[in-house]
């Protein structure tokens, strides 16, 4: 799983090559093969061993934010940059990105990401809520920081600075919470 991730990582869904996959894992191409018959089938086993990984991990720090009393807005930034920076989103990325022969790899990536990222945010949305903050300030910090980050992520593309996007992060935690207590009612703002 780890030498299909590193690849497809590198070369793109399209430019994944099985017998790649075995030499860098040090095993036959049979071996391989056996347990994997095909490009498709040895792709969506990566999808769903870098998912699961993902979604554990996430639910773990939403549960420590709720749980620990840990800053959830630092908590949800730092998931993010996990999985916007790590190999599920990038190899999700370059599946969308492939051509129209891989409609069905693509769609099935598709219910991958939708399933585990909508429980993955239904649990940070929760943890922002029990935190005191109001639904709907909860959900627009929630998907804003989101995109931030995932903006960040895709920046990387064509600027590798992790120093100044690092930075921009803290200075987007300044505005957020700054947004927040704007938005609290002053009955509730000593809460969060």
């Amino acid at each position: 799983m780890d030498a299909a991730v590193k690849l497809i990582r590198r070369n793109g869904y399209v430019g994944l090559r099985t017998i790649e996959v075995a030499d860098l894992a040090g095993v036959s191409r049979g071996a391989l093969m056996h347990h994997f018959p095909s490009k498709h089938e040895l792709v969506v086993a990566v999808l769903a061993y870098v998912n699961e990984i993902t979604f554990t991990q996430s639910m773990r720090r939403a549960q420590s934010a709720r749980h620990d009393g840990a800053d959830p807005i630092d908590s949800i930034i730092k998931d993010a940059e996990d999985f916007f920076f790590g190999d599920y989103f990038f190899i999700e990325l370059a599946i969308a990105m492939s051509d129209d022969s891989t409609r069905q790899i693509k769609r099935e990536t598709r219910q991958f990401a939708r399933q585990t990222r909508f429980s993955i945010e239904a649990t940070w949305l929760d943890t922002l809520i029990s935190s005191g903050i109001p639904e709907q300030l909860a959900r627009d910090v929630l998907a804003l920081t989101l995109s931030v980050v995932r903006g960040f992520s895709v920046r990387m593309l064509i600027e590798n600075d992790p120093e100044h996007f690092s930075r921009l992060l803290g200075v987007w935690r300044q505005i957020v919470r700054q947004h927040i207590e704007n938005s609290m009612p002053k009955q509730s703002r000593k809460r969060t």
